[in-house]
């Protein structure tokens, strides 16, 4: 165990261990009222000031949130956005793009060093993963449940083997998006027996861990890792993949309480629309509402939302809780529970479309030179995080996305210019 965390030490040295602080850092808050303060913020207070001296300011940052700063104005002025709440939200967007932004100057725009610590760095919280199980199974409860560390998350319990794990994150479908780049590289050394960035065992790990958050959006990122990892999409690597995910699916389903729970609610609500207490009073209504929300949203305000920050008026206004349910909850209130829902709501078909084209435009499917699969790799790794915060993940901020997003942006660009 010594030389484990030795290893890990040596790897996470000077502004590494900045970065991946500021990437995983989640499950620990100093305050939540009025907005919630994360540990990594101490270190975007401090040194987006001094990035900015030395080497001045984006015109980037104008060019992406001047549209956003006056729809938002607006709103406010209308009264369908809360000043505060616009100011919190589009303040810390830009504070943590400026930083991200910064990240990759510092790092001299080598996105690909950038690209394997953020892999190796998802092995490491994933080895915490593996140290939450073991402790579990022999009754250590310092070793499994970190509340005692972290005050935001903690213990879950459930999953296959009494305990879904989230290692250092707040919950298992957070821990699961997050590392699903890695689970990428990972699925592809399984299948074609390379060593990409982790090893045959560290990839494993990772597999592993992933199917033990039982998150739904943990799995059907396995699905994506393997029907995307078949380049050619030739049939027996999806008919693999496809009863792959049958196979945990149904393991799942059959063992796993709550996980069975929630795909029952889904099949209540979105296909026969039964709001009964047992189809509502759960993870898949909080999705379902938060979609209404958004619809109804759009349909007033379909070009540009209401604003930053605006979703929890929305929410106030449009949510289906005390109306044609009888009781009264807040899950997810101000994140939409989906980043896709959250655009809809806050920036309408215009801030979806934007990113929606993002993504699909810098997505790389094929290459026809060897010099590019680097490029190829890295475009589909973070395509997979990006497919899965759109579908389950609501913040704009949380674990590191915009710099996601630069790099993934980043990397295309690159792309085009190989020769």
């Amino acid at each position: 165990m010594r030389e484990v965390f030795y290893r890990f030490f040596k790897e996470i040295n000077s502004f590494n261990s900045i970065l991946f602080i500021c990437l995983f850092s989640s499950s620990y808050v100093f305050f939540k009222n009025p907005f919630e303060f994360y540990f990594h913020y101490l270190f975007l207070i401090v040194l987006v000031p001094a990035f900015i001296l030395k080497y001045g300011f984006p015109t980037i940052v104008i060019q992406l949130f001047s549209v956003p700063l006056l729809v938002g104005i607006a709103h406010i002025l209308l009264g369908n956005c809360n000043s505060f709440t616009f100011i919190k939200v589009l303040g810390g967007l830009v504070l943590t793009f400026l930083f991200y932004y910064y990240i990759l100057i510092k790092y001299k725009f080598d996105f690909k060093k950038i690209f394997s610590l953020y892999i190796k760095f998802s092995y490491w919280i994933s080895v915490v993963g593996v140290i939450q199980i073991i402790s579990y199974l022999i009754g250590f409860k310092n070793g499994y449940d970190y509340s005692w560390i972290f005050n935001k998350g903690g213990f879950v319990e459930g999953g296959l083997v009494g305990l879904r794990v989230n290692s250092i994150l707040s919950e298992p479908a957070q821990l699961a998006i997050v590392i699903s780049p890695a689970l990428f590289i990972s699925v592809r050394n399984i299948l074609y027996k390379k060593s990409h960035i982790l090893n045959k065992y560290q990839s494993i790990i990772i597999v592993l861990i992933t199917l033990l958050t039982t998150s739904s959006v943990g799995f059907f990122g396995l699905l994506i890792c393997v029907i995307l990892n078949t380049q050619s999409f030739r049939f027996r690597y999806l008919l693999i993949g496809a009863f792959i995910f049958y196979l945990f699916f149904s393991i799942s389903y059959k063992y796993v309480s709550d996980f069975q729970s929630r795909f029952d609610s889904a099949i209540g609500l979105w296909i026969n629309e039964d709001f009964s207490l047992k189809n509502t009073n759960n993870s898949s209504f909080v999705l379902y509402n938060n979609l209404h929300i958004a619809k109804e949203n759009l349909l007033h305000h379909p070009l540009f939302g209401t604003g930053l920050g605006s979703h929890e008026d929305a929410f106030n206004k449009y949510t289906l809780t005390g109306t044609i349910i009888k009781y009264d909850f807040a899950f997810n209130k101000k994140d939409g529970n989906s980043l896709f829902i959250r655009l809809c709501t806050e920036t309408g078909l215009v801030g979806v479309f934007f990113i929606v084209f993002l993504t699909f435009k810098c997505f790389i499917l094929k290459v026809d030179n060897k010099n590019k699969t680097q490029s190829l790799i890295i475009s589909q790794a973070l395509f997979i995080l990006i497919l899965l915060s759109l579908i389950r993940q609501g913040n704009y901020m949380l674990n590191g996305l915009p710099l996601i997003f630069l790099l993934y942006y980043h990397n295309y660009i690159e792309y085009k210019k190989v020769i």
